[in-house]
């Protein structure tokens, strides 16, 4: 019998020590699970209005069967959720800052996104060729625009938002664009620091429900509208002071010139052009944090615009003088940021077929 077809002994065999690497593995996901229990059976919520409560209260209040509530309790008290003394629960900071869906830094669609989508099929996502492409109605959900807006929140809008400020030009700005931007934030944010600015957001027909909660949320009804269509083949006026684009142009990336055309039309002499990516490390070598790169590549569709240096050089190309450039924190590692206006001395050079073209790659 060929030795690799061998039964084994049971009583011989001696388990590898290496297995406690996926016991811990496992044991994260049953953490993450746990924590996605609690945001859905609504723990923290009620723990913030209720106050502090035993296991008895939180099993009647939430409706968790009483049979699994003190292990369950015990999880979350482990992983820093939950505080315990004397048999009494309270939530942690952590979980009434993030948890709480009140709070302005409720991070609770991010958390539970993550474990849907992409990742929940990771193994169909990282063998494509090609971006998924199910045709223009379809993409990003509700709760992945709610994800991307919890996301930013961490320190990606507000360090955007403040290099923009800074600019000469902002205060007597009046009109901005946001390019593919989703749940509007950092519209609402500009708009928050100059009370004569008037804001369009720009994006799918699907999105722009989303959009206009957010916009309603923030009170921002009679200064920002929500619009949608299609960037490739659809105007979007003109006039503006301020042009965004953030995390939008990696399924753009083999064409991006038909973009920036438009962009530079749309804006008036001297307006701001402010774009926000991911890019290819020097050399296209892979960061030091491989999930957080996994992370980065799903988002990007596939891929981080490439190369920084050649972006650099359309800003030239298309009109635009580059005034400010600098790395943006993200959860995924640093974006960049590019901040540059649009100069009469430099004109846009395009053919008349340029003009035509469809962005569409």
């Amino acid at each position: 019998m060929d030795g690799c077809n061998e039964i084994p002994f049971l009583m011989r065999l001696t388990p590898p020590t290496e297995i406690k690497g996926f016991d811990c593995l496992l044991e994260g996901y049953q953490n993450y699970q746990t924590l996605v229990a609690a945001l859905d059976t609504g723990i923290c919520d009620y723990l913030d209005k209720r106050g502090q409560s035993d296991k008895e209260e939180i099993a009647k209040g939430t409706g968790i069967n009483g049979m699994f509530i003190r292990p369950f309790l015990a999880t979350l008290v482990d992983i820093g959720i939950l505080t315990v003394e004397d048999e009494i629960y309270a939530n942690t900071k952590a979980a009434t800052e993030f948890l709480v869906s009140s709070s302005p830094f409720f991070q609770g669609d991010q958390l539970r996104t993550t474990g849907k989508g992409q990742w929940n099929k990771l193994s169909k996502a990282i063998r494509r060729k090609e971006p998924e492409m199910n045709g223009f109605s379809s993409g990003p959900s509700g709760a992945f625009i709610n994800a991307l807006a919890q996301r930013s929140l961490q320190g990606e809008l507000q360090t955007i938002v403040r290099t923009i400020i800074q600019w000469d030009g902002f205060h007597n700005a009046k009109k901005v664009l946001d390019l593919g931007g989703g749940h509007g934030l950092h519209t609402i944010a500009l708009c928050q620091e100059n009370l004569s600015l008037h804001g369009l957001v720009f994006d799918k027909p699907h999105i722009i429900e989303t959009t206009q909660r957010y916009i309603s949320q923030y009170k921002m009804d009679n200064r920002i509208t929500a619009e949608g269509g299609d960037i490739c083949i659809d105007t979007f006026g003109s006039g503006y002071d301020i042009v965004l684009i953030s995390h939008l142009l990696y399924k753009f990336r083999k064409n991006l010139e038909p973009i920036f055309n438009k962009v530079y039309d749309a804006l008036k002499p001297g307006g701001l052009l402010v774009t926000n990516h991911w890019f290819c490390a020097p050399g296209c070598k892979p960061g030091s944090h491989g999930v957080g790169e996994l992370a980065k590549a799903l988002q990007s569709f596939g891929h981080p615009l490439c190369h920084v240096e050649e972006f650099n050089a359309l800003f030239e190309e298309k009109g635009f003088r580059v005034i400010a450039s600098s790395d943006v924190p993200t959860p995924y590692g640093n974006s960049r940021l590019h901040l540059a206006v649009k100069d009469q001395d430099l004109p846009c050079k395009r053919t008349a077929e340029e003009r035509a073209c469809c962005c569409r790659s």
